[in-house]
């Protein structure tokens, strides 16, 4: 089995993390542009899937595997402009926290998301799963995030490993991330 780039390595150079402990697990609360203000690494998607994979790294996709398609749309069905998406962070205890997602000012989802604080940053439970229905169906996917704040900036650190088949078909995504997002005032 393969698995994901340790996130000790990551990080943005400009953006030093302000090294949280599960003590101030509170200071991470706040709302946040789901949209990057700066990015770097690379990641991979095979077969091409026509998109440029690092536009569409946002804080919910880096913290969930999946993620409703209110996400992406509207009631109407319209999509959704990425400037108008907003991500409140509320942790209720250090180990837990709620993240919230607003189109605009109207709530449209929350979920819960669980870890635990080490090295300056909050660490995700890791994504992990296998399919092992070898030779028709087979799939693995390993995930790993990271949250760190640098003043009022949203620190994000990502890697992925994935690789799936189903018969004749097949796609994987590898790679890694560190992102930043700005606070909503």
């Amino acid at each position: 089995m393969t698995s994901c780039t340790s996130l000790k390595t990551l990080g943005l150079q400009d953006y030093p993390n302000d090294n949280l402990s599960k003590d101030s697990y509170a200071d991470l609360n706040g709302l946040y542009s789901n949209r990057h203000d700066t990015i770097i690494g690379d990641l991979v998607h095979m077969p091409g899937s026509g998109f440029d994979e690092l536009e569409r790294q946002t804080i919910l996709t880096q913290l969930f595997l999946n993620i409703p398609e209110s996400y992406y749309r509207d009631n109407n069905g319209i999509m959704i402009d990425p400037n108008e998406k907003y991500v409140q962070i509320d942790f209720k205890k250090k180990s837990k926290a709620i993240v919230s997602f607003y189109h605009k000012d109207s709530l449209v989802f929350s979920k819960n998301i669980n870890g635990k604080f080490k090295n300056g940053y909050f660490y995700l439970r890791p994504k992990i799963f296998v399919i092992p229905i070898v030779p028709l169906v087979f799939g693995y996917n390993f995930e790993r995030t990271r949250i760190g704040k640098s003043g009022s900036n949203l620190l994000i650190d990502y890697s992925v490993n994935r690789w799936g088949f189903a018969l004749v078909a097949g796609s994987s995504d590898k790679g890694f991330t560190s992102s930043v997002y700005r606070k909503r005032e």
